[in-house]
């Protein structure tokens, strides 16, 4: 009675560790499932940033304009508020909804150049973090990577 006893607990633990790895495998795809979204509270899901790395011009001028954008889905009252905020330097963004769940925020220029490291791609970590109604907050579960590629000011363009 014994022996079928511990093969019953180790069945059952090798069942929860298997749960377990098919649940991290299934995150890393990239597709989210619906599990992973707040009960209530907001959730950010799909946090962005386009491009993946800004480069500036000699100027220290962004070659384009940068986007965050973040899926922000609250099943229980309206997002009232969600914002960028950079986790290495003083800068937070407000982001606005552009439709349905798609909220955005553009990193301005002029804070681009503050960020910037001549002769160098510095990358900073960000987080978006969304406020709904009934004051519950929610964050991304994974940082924001935001580089930005500084020209060399020395050397002399011919």
């Amino acid at each position: 009675m014994m022996r079928r006893s511990k093969l019953t607990t180790l069945g059952a633990l090798l069942f929860v560790v298997g749960m377990g790895s098919m649940t991290a495998c299934s995150s890393m795809s990239g597709n989210k499932s619906a599990t992973e979204m707040a009960d209530t509270g907001p959730s950010v899901i799909n946090a962005r940033v386009n491009p993946g790395t800004v480069e500036l011009t000699r100027y220290m001028n962004p070659k384009q304009n940068v986007e965050i954008l973040a899926e922000v889905k609250d099943f229980q009252s309206n997002v009232s508020d969600v914002r960028v905020r950079f986790k290495e330097a003083p800068i937070e963004l407000k982001m606005k909804n552009v439709g349905g769940s798609t909220w955005r925020a553009e990193l301005p220029a002029n804070q681009i150049k503050r960020l910037a490291v001549g002769n160098q791609t510095t990358v900073y970590q960000a987080e978006v973090v969304a406020r709904d109604s009934n004051g519950k907050i929610g964050m991304s579960q994974e940082p924001l990577k935001v580089a930005i590629k500084a020209p060399d000011l020395a050397v002399q363009s011919s």
